[in-house]
């Protein structure tokens, strides 16, 4: 199984060194417009929504695993209903916790 290490810019342009010429074209590079990529006003940016809003059934909000005591009847009743009990507290203490 493979790793994935992050690294900063400087490691990138350090472990893959350029030619003096290729650093002189990326230094004098100018942003390309065209109709594949239109330029893009900073109100229409600012537009933008974040993936999460977008496609609110990809996020997978940050869990934390704890130790919790429920009533052996309400247990039974939520593993009763079938696989995902766990999923369905969760899904309980959010809509009266957040109201959502």
């Amino acid at each position: 199984m493979s790793t994935i290490k992050k690294m900063a810019l400087e490691e990138v342009k350090a472990m893959l060194p350029l030619f003096d010429e290729e650093k002189k074209i990326t230094n004098e590079a100018k942003p390309i417009e065209s109709d594949d990529y239109p330029f893009m006003a900073k109100k229409e940016f600012e537009e933008f929504k974040h993936w999460s809003k977008v496609h609110p059934e990809w996020y997978k909000p940050a869990k934390s695993k704890i130790t919790i005591m429920i009533d052996n009847d309400v247990l039974a009743a939520l593993k009763a209903e079938g696989k995902g009990y766990q999923t369905r507290i969760n899904a309980i203490l959010r809509k009266e916790v957040m109201g959502a």
